[in-house]
């Protein structure tokens, strides 16, 4: 009896302990607070967290904006016109050629985390001072091409050097042109090796360097060309016919007046277009007389794609002015469908491109150095003292001369008007880590 008595009473003071609710608030109380401890905890951390993300997203956007402005600073300083220019001084392109353009003059070249020694490495001051950033500039070599993925099943430029064996770090292979390189294709630029057809420049590549902290990183790489004449086939081109009216007045010589490059005919006609000598010029050239022939130049492609780039708009005709110096080749433009009878221009003097969409006429005292591209019909009227123009001419309708004209074919002078314009960028990509 006395076992279950002792049973009942320890029942009993358990089921009395258990309905006791005495302490039950503060227990509670304890884990809530504990579990909103948790919560902010959490919360702090991953708010420091997002704006340690957000920090650095921030920083490395900015560091990306600012390498940003190398390449275009390059392109610019790549113009042979340009005062502050950095390109390669060599009158052959030296493979082993390299520059960097720095915005902090303390920087030294063991600050690239991808210095080549191999390199010639000479430094240039950026001309702005208030965003870091450095860039690196040299020719594209045919190791730069594998990397992307050249192979002779898959190929990215015209390899022309009969060699195909694949290149190292250390021997990267010659330096890849742009230009009129492969025979097959003539009038199509292209990417290519071999030996430099006339008017091809090296490819530039343009790496540039964003700064966090105190740490240079790459941020991208662009491939950069210089834009190139037209194939220029004779001094006088024309997809029509050219009509001669002044006879020996009128002097066209297919001869390069600064002997770099292949004697020209001195006129040149798409069939079934003719050269029409109402009377005899004073030819000369290779052969001597005018010709015709197949290559038609896509003189409305050249005149849009470079229209952006003028450093000079005409917007009336002139008379009397001058456009660029001996030292200085300018990009002139005129929209002349938007002018009575197109561009009229006389007693004017000109060194670079003349790039006219629509009907241009030229009258006496014209003094030219460079190339005239016309969209339309081009005449000469070369009243007074002539027209005497060092370079070529191009027309997409007919050419009509009359008085005097003195046309010499240049190809110093048409190298000259597309070596002063900015580089183009033909690619870029964020950077993979090589030199």
């Amino acid at each position: 009896m006395r076992r279950s008595s002792d049973k009942k009473a320890s029942l009993s003071l358990i089921s009395s302990f258990c309905s006791n609710e005495n302490g039950a608030a503060l227990v509670i109380g304890i884990m809530f607070l504990a579990i909103i401890a948790l919560v902010g905890a959490t919360a702090v951390v991953l708010t420091t967290t997002d704006l340690q993300i957000g920090g650095n997203y921030k920083t490395n956007a900015q560091a990306f904006s600012a390498a940003q402005a190398g390449p275009d600073e390059a392109r610019e300083r790549l113009r042979s016109t340009n005062p502050d220019f950095v390109g390669d001084p060599s009158a052959t392109p030296n493979e082993w050629w390299s520059a960097y353009i720095r915005t902090d003059n303390s920087w030294q070249v063991s600050d690239d985390p991808t210095f080549d020694g191999s390199y010639d490495n000479t430094i240039h001051d950026s001309l702005q001072t208030d965003i870091p950033y450095f860039v690196k500039i040299r020719h594209k070599k045919e190791y730069d091409a594998e990397l992307a993925g050249h192979t002779v099943a898959t190929a990215h430029y015209y390899d022309n050097d009969g060699a195909t064996a694949t290149h190292t770090q250390a021997s990267p292979g010659n330096i890849v042109y742009y230009g009129y390189g492969d025979p097959a294709k003539p009038g199509v630029a292209c990417q290519f090796t071999g030996a430099p057809a006339e008017g091809s420049t090296p490819v530039e590549i343009l790496t540039a360097f964003k700064k966090i902290g105190s740490e240079w990183s790459k941020a991208l790489e662009i491939e950069a060309v210089r834009p190139i004449p037209p194939p220029v086939t004779s001094p006088l081109y024309s997809k029509q016919d050219i009509t001669f009216n002044g006879g020996a007045a009128q002097k066209v010589y297919g001869e390069d007046n600064c002997a770099a490059a292949a004697d020209l005919p001195p006129a040149y006609t798409v069939a079934p277009a003719v050269a029409v000598e109402n009377a005899t010029p004073d030819y000369t050239g290779d052969p001597a007389g005018p010709v015709q022939g197949t290559v038609d130049i896509d003189i409305d492609g050249y005149v849009e794609s470079m229209k952006d780039s003028a450093t000079i708009i005409i917007t009336s005709d002139q008379n009397g002015a001058t456009y660029g110096s001996p030292t200085n080749f300018v990009t002139c433009y005129c929209n002349a469908t938007t002018l009575v009878g197109g561009l009229k221009l006389t007693n004017v003097t000109g060194y670079g491109l003349l790039l006219v969409e629509g009907d241009l006429t030229l009258g006496g005292g014209i003094n030219w150095n460079g190339l005239i591209l016309v969209t339309e019909t081009m005449t000469f009227n070369g009243g007074g003292s002539g027209i005497n123009i060092h370079g070529a001419v191009m027309a997409n309708n007919t050419i009509d001369i009359n008085g005097g004209l003195d046309l010499r074919y240049d190809s110093c002078t048409i190298n000259d008007s597309f070596m002063s314009q900015a580089l183009q960028v033909k690619s870029w990509s964020e950077a993979s880590v090589k030199p």
